[in-house]
């Protein structure tokens, strides 16, 4: 009689490992490499807009705004990152508010590539102010995208993405004074 176990055991091993090797080969392809890193740069994350004039007294604000939040998602190819970001603004009409809409200017920049043109884009969002002073909206920008430059193997989390409002030298220092008392 013909037995064909000692045969069997090198079949069972050789779909064993040819099992174990096509699971390894889809865990490999499921490796999500992290995304940059992205910072609300705290000098700037808010914005007071005063009106015409050196008064800098809470009856002299037009419009207060705050960058208050953030989400994204990236995404990558063999060259770049892709960042996709949502960004939550409030906005505060002030006791000198004009009405209409406020013009606010935000930046994103990546340090590494500063002063390059991909180091720092400066965008704009108009925005009604609310009706009445003192009240408070949220709004959200959505679907910015950044493309970061990677070489093979690197990481987006590599690079820091700073976001943040494009302030003056008076709103900077005003932010600063508050952030000290």
């Amino acid at each position: 009689m013909l037995t064909l176990r000692p045969f069997r055991a090198p079949l069972a091993m050789f779909a064993i490992l040819l099992l174990v090797g096509v699971t390894v080969s889809s865990c490999a392809r499921k490796i999500v490499l992290p995304c940059p890193n992205v910072r609300v740069d705290s000098a700037t994350a808010n914005l007071t807009k005063f009106k015409a004039g050196a008064g800098r007294e809470v009856t002299d604000i037009e419009y207060q705004a705050d960058i208050v939040g953030y989400k994204g998602q990236c995404e990558y190819d063999d060259d770049n990152v892709e960042v996709t970001f949502d960004f939550d603004f409030t906005v505060t009409g002030g006791a000198a508010a004009k009405g209409g809409s406020a013009p606010l200017y935000y930046f994103i920049a990546i340090p590494q590539f500063f002063p390059t043109e991909v180091g720092k884009r400066i965008l704009k969002v108009d925005h009604k102010l609310p009706a009445k002073s003192g009240t408070r909206e949220t709004f959200t920008e959505s679907g910015l995208r950044v493309t970061i430059p990677v070489k093979k193997d690197q990481a987006g989390a590599s690079y820091d993405i700073y976001i943040g409002f494009q302030l003056d030298a008076g709103q900077l220092d005003y932010n600063r004074s508050r952030a000290t008392k």
